[in-house]
């Protein structure tokens, strides 16, 4: 048995757990709704782009830097307890891992938007926040770039074992990453159904687990969205 489908309660008490360390659940739903069960999570702000700590990071569309800074300098606020050589370092490697290493000295306003998502993702590196939320950040770059910067979400969801929660609209997305897929009611509130997805790693689109996860999810989020409570289902 490769997932499990069940149905959880809706009473207005219940609420979004927070994964524990090194679990990667990933939610769908409507934008609206993705967005206010992240924004219940403790320490999360309403506006995007919140500076990441070793308690919560973000990775979100808009990321937010000091502008009049270049982006070493940015990067050195993710490591206040470096010294200045461990610092240099650490900064100097995860530019290069990002492909930045030529615009160090660069400000963030003259990076494009890809560019930007690159320095946010070498910020959550450097971190290693303990609560990660990741909210469709690459939804307005083109398929190229979305497939690049795309490859560095395994890495930032298993160094330091986060604790990962992706809201997305992509069911294939949710089935390559995540442990466990919630699948949340049209309107803000508890979690509708759950899906357990026990498929080995590196999960491949094309295999018949992954198409299994992927139709049942979709049949979940059509029965939820004309508000008709699925059956219990297992994919194998």
């Amino acid at each position: 048995m490769s997932a499990a489908l069940r149905p959880l309660s809706r009473s207005p008490e219940s609420a979004l757990p927070r994964p524990a360390a090194g679990e990667v659940v990933a939610l769908l739903g409507t934008p609206e709704v993705r967005a206010a069960a992240l924004r219940s999570f403790p320490g999360l702000r309403a506006d995007e782009g919140t500076v990441p700590t070793v308690e919560l990071g973000l990775l979100c569309a808009h990321p937010r830097f000091f502008p009049w800074l270049d982006l070493t300098e940015n990067l050195a606020f993710a490591l206040p307890k470096a010294t200045p050589f461990e610092r240099e370092g650490l900064i100097a490697n995860v530019l290069v891992r990002v492909g930045l290493a030529a615009q160090a000295a660069q400000r963030p306003g003259t990076l494009s938007p890809e560019g930007l998502l690159r320095l946010a993702i070498a910020r959550l590196l450097l971190v290693r926040p303990r609560l990660l939320l990741i909210d469709e950040p690459f939804a307005g770059l083109d398929a190229g770039a979305r497939e690049r910067l795309a490859a560095f979400l395994p890495e930032l969801c298993t160094q330091g074992r986060p604790a990962v929660v992706i809201a997305t609209g992509s069911v294939e997305d949710a089935v390559r990453l995540a442990d466990r897929i919630l699948v949340l009611p049209q309107q803000p509130g508890p979690v509708a159904f759950s899906l357990d997805n026990l498929l080995a790693r590196p999960r491949e689109e094309g295999s018949v687990g992954f198409v299994a996860l992927r139709r049942e999810l979709r049949r979940a989020l059509d029965k939820e969205s004309r508000h008709v409570a699925p059956e219990v289902e297992a994919a194998a």
